[in-house]
């Protein structure tokens, strides 16, 4: 069986054998126990605080985990709270299986898997947290969302001078996406070379694997359709096109072109037409907007607004449709996961043919893409400044970019005219792009293409000759920096005195808050606290005497006695 994780999905960015296929020798069956964690957070894996396609995405990961490995065992990582919190999203997903867990800033497990997968563009903190202790240990993989922030676009560049690793990745999730990190990279590394002479960069690798979805779940029934076109008062001679997804045009696609196009078609085929959109407003003001176009712009076409965060009018608004459409102009979008879903539920496709949608939908095979046009290359490069240096925020920069961007009017008229006209044709689409989803796009086959990265990265990891811990530079041992700040540094020679008889005092302090707000189970137990200061007030003893008969030195028990000194317990003093 050929490898399914890198069939024509690895460009540039590879080592030889990753970016061909080649040297990939492990066959990745369905029931492969999972062989990555995920850095679980939050806001990265639940739509409940924001509805944004960032955390659609890693809900829907999270879920195809648990539908993948339903027995488990699953892994987590992070901090904090964190594993609670994925405990009660995948016990809601119906997983009963077993999470193991690894706490951020503690030992790693030693049946946690080589690899750690994260919600976004890797942070390079996480490269410095491992190579502090082995850069070999363990590989780092991260996925692209959205590439048009500023603070993504810079996290890019970061890459450059990140300590990233040859077996770390950055999945991108389309072509499209794929050219412009790699033009980021490219260009970023061309200025270092040119104004500093560096040479030498964080080499990551950037295989293109798309965004899954439950296919499964999306399938309509003959009576979840009849319900629906009910609830809608949909009659049999109404073909309904449908969008699902934020409804902002000046972030994700501006409906304008759509609406003139099916007004047109409308009035060339005599046919009735109906626009249901599914989604939710920012704002009041939004929902004016978009009905005072509809009304302009389409007077002949009926309009359907379902609110998105009605789950069952949600579900219910996919079962009525008998098109899906996505006429996406904007630069915040890179992969499209709603025409996916709309091929996974049996519905042709009619998108422009922008990011990652070229890649999903085949032309006149899925449903059809509508010719964009837009501006040459520094057309836009003064609305990038204004936005750059705060004059103009993010959703009017990227508003001005989609309203400098062209979907051809005309053609876009005449395919849903054609879909409307001709049942048989929608048909067709429909169920050739349902196959596809299920081929390459339902989540137990993208699981398998992370897994077979994941194994190439171990290799090229075990195939990388040892290196020597490496320091976080920029974030050092305070106790180093500032060593020059205090008057003295404790050693080993230094005299502890305490006075007998103040176990009373000791528990009194340890109920103030003012100083046992840093007691922690590992880094300052309250149990060491009080066996020091037992061991103390048995008479005078060295730095080195006290620690040696507690069972040996750490940082944890030379912390302990320095809050003992804070709090006036014991008296330290250096060598006469």
């Amino acid at each position: 069986m050929a490898n399914p994780g890198f069939n024509m999905s690895l460009r540039r960015g590879l080592t030889p054998g990753l970016a061909s296929g080649r040297g990939l020798t492990h066959e990745v069956p369905m029931r492969e126990p999972m062989n990555f964690g995920i850095q679980y957070l939050g806001d990265g894996y639940s739509t409940e605080a924001k509805l944004m396609g960032r955390q659609a995405a890693g809900k829907a990961l999270l879920k195809g985990i648990t539908d993948t490995w339903p027995e488990g065992p699953i892994f987590g990582f992070g901090q904090g709270t964190a594993s609670r919190a994925m405990l009660t999203q995948v016990r809601g997903n119906g997983y009963q299986g077993k999470i193991s867990w690894w706490e951020q800033g503690g030992g790693r497990p030693s049946v946690f898997p080589t690899a750690i997968y994260h919600p976004g563009p890797l942070h390079e903190s996480l490269a410095h947290a491992r190579n502090k202790a082995n850069p070999r240990a363990y590989s780092l993989f991260g996925v692209t969302h959205t590439l048009s922030s500023t603070g993504v676009m810079d996290a890019l560049a970061a890459h450059c001078g990140a300590p990233f690793q040859p077996w770390d990745a950055l999945i991108c999730t389309s072509l499209a996406g794929h050219r412009v990190v790699e033009t980021l990279i490219a260009e970023r590394r061309a200025w270092l070379k040119e104004h500093f002479g560096a040479t030498r960069f964080a080499q990551i690798q950037l295989p293109v694997i798309p965004l899954g979805v439950d296919v499964p779940a999306q399938a309509r029934s003959g009576e979840d359709i009849a319900e629906a076109r009910a609830r809608f008062e949909i009659s049999s001679h109404e073909t309904v096109f449908f969008f699902a997804g934020r409804l902002s045009f000046h972030a994700k696609a501006n409906p304008a072109p759509i609406y003139v196009a099916m007004e047109r078609a409308a009035q060339a085929s005599g046919r009735a037409l109906v626009c249901l959109e599914a989604g939710q407003y920012f704002n009041p003001d939004m929902a004016v907007h978009f009905q005072r176009a509809q009304q302009t712009l389409a007077p002949s076409v009926r309009f359907i607004h379902v609110d998105g965060s009605d789950s069952a009018a949600y579900r219910q608004a996919w079962c009525a449709a008998d098109v899906f459409t996505s006429i996406s102009d904007n630069i915040q979008e890179t992969f499209g996961l709603t025409p996916v879903e709309a091929m996974a539920a049996g519905l042709p496709v009619l998108v422009s043919d922008w990011d990652g949608y070229k890649d999903t939908v085949r032309d006149g095979v899925d449903g059809y893409r509508i010719p964009v046009v837009g501006l040459v290359p520094g057309g836009a490069d003064d609305l990038a400044e204004r936005h750059a240096l705060g004059v103009d925020t993010y959703d009017r920069y990227i508003g001005q970019v989609s309203m400098a961007t062209s979907v051809d009017v005309g053609q876009l008229a005449q395919r849903i005219q054609a879909l409307a006209e001709d049942p048989a044709l929608r048909i067709r689409l429909g169920e050739s792009g349902q196959a596809r989803a299920r081929a390459e796009y339902d989540w137990p086959v993208v699981l398998r293409r992370y897994q077979a990265l994941v194994h190439e990265l171990d290799r090229l990891r075990v195939a990388a000759p040892p290196q020597p811990a490496q320091p976080w530079l920029l974030r050092p041992d305070p106790t180093h920096l500032f060593s020059h700040f205090p008057t003295h540094l404790m050693g080993g020679e230094w005299r502890v005195r305490a006075e007998p008889g103040r176990e009373t005092a000791l528990a009194e302090l340890l109920g103030l808050f003012m100083v046992n707000y840093v007691l922690d189970p590992e880094r300052l137990p309250a149990d060491l606290i009080t066996d020091l200061h037992r061991l103390a007030m048995m008479g005078p003893k060295t730095v080195g005497q006290l620690l040696e008969a507690s069972g040996g030195g750490g940082r944890a028990k030379v912390r302990a006695l320095m809050w003992l000194a804070k709090s006036g317990l014991v008296e330290l003093s250096p060598p006469r």
